[in-house]
């Protein structure tokens, strides 16, 4: 039986899930954070929405063990929130603070995006990347290392995969699901009985 509590509201900042929304039972979502339709929030992510806002668009999915946080102000005048488009893909243990990335890009694993730093649409970070404050990434690009440098422009195949990736990565939940219902998976077990 795990006592963590998955939404915590803070004053008048108060967290809004979709109704088909999936947090991971040990996942944190605390303040002013929106997340939209089909959206997947996995083991051990923690979303902070104390300082300021967090948006995270349909269909998208924060891996196991990130975390998303803004700023009460950002150093770089750009917006102090952090927002994730449509179809995206945040990988394991990443961090992203008071950044903002378009839809149907892929954030590799462990990768650092530092404030007002923009991912543009249908983008992808390699796995360890780490994106200082400002720094753009633009449309259709592969962009690596530390600090972020650019590879190569993503080939077409490449960029209709990526939501094909966020779609897929939604897909498995549902074994997930009906381990964590609130009266646990025994209730299902016992109604097969009967």
């Amino acid at each position: 039986y795990c006592r963590q509590r998955q939404l915590l509201v803070l004053g008048n900042r108060v967290p809004v899930l979709a109704p088909d929304a999936w947090v991971a039972p040990n996942a944190v979502i605390i303040g002013d954070v929106d997340i939209f339709d089909q959206v997947s929030i996995w083991y051990g992510a923690i979303l902070r929405g104390d300082l300021n806002a967090i948006r995270i668009g349909a269909y998208s999915n924060i891996q196991d063990k990130s975390i998303l946080h803004a700023a009460r102000t950002s150093p770089t005048g750009l917006p102090a929130s952090t927002t994730i488009g449509r179809y995206v893909t945040i990988g394991q243990g990443c961090l992203l603070r008071s950044a903002t990335v378009e839809n149907e890009c892929i954030i590799g694993d462990r990768s650092i995006l530092m404030e007002g730093s923009l991912v543009e649409k249908q983008s992808v970070l390699a796995p360890g990347t780490v994106l200082p404050p400002g720094r753009l990434v633009p449309s259709g690009q592969l962009w690596a290392g530390n600090p972020a440098r650019y590879v190569r422009d993503l080939t077409k195949d490449e960029k209709e995969e990526i939501q094909a990736i966020a779609t897929g990565v939604f897909g498995t939940i549902d074994k997930h699901f009906s381990e964590f219902l609130p009266h646990s998976f025994a209730y299902v077990e016992t109604e097969k009985v009967r």
